[in-house]
């Protein structure tokens, strides 16, 4: 199969559509954040609704991007270069988790 910018393949299209969400996700946590003046060092759901919530959401959908991709890439044979990209996060957060655990 040919390398191209866009997938082809439905699961493809998800973890590109997963790994958009986690961008604006990341830029919606932010701005919270500063909006707040968040002082707490490990925000959650339950000692900061609303940021805690978006920072959940962040790590679910860069998660899920990279194992959709993972699986896109292996399974559905998708040559996509935004489907490579999507897939590093997973690295990173399994080193990073593993590094600061």
């Amino acid at each position: 199969m040919k390398i191209s910018f866009l997938p082809k393949t439905r699961s493809g299209k998800w973890s590109v559509v997963l790994f958009a969400a986690y961008a604006v996700l990341v830029a919606a946590s932010k701005f919270v954040s500063e909006i707040q003046n968040n002082t707490i060092e490990y925000p959650n759901p339950f000692n900061s609704p609303l940021l805690g919530s978006l920072l959940y959401l962040t790590f679910f959908a860069s998660f899920m991007a990279s194992v959709i991709g993972l699986f896109a890439v292996f399974k559905k044979g998708e040559r996509s270069i935004l489907v490579f990209l999507a897939i590093p996060n997973l690295i990173y957060i399994m080193i990073y988790s593993t590094i600061f655990q």
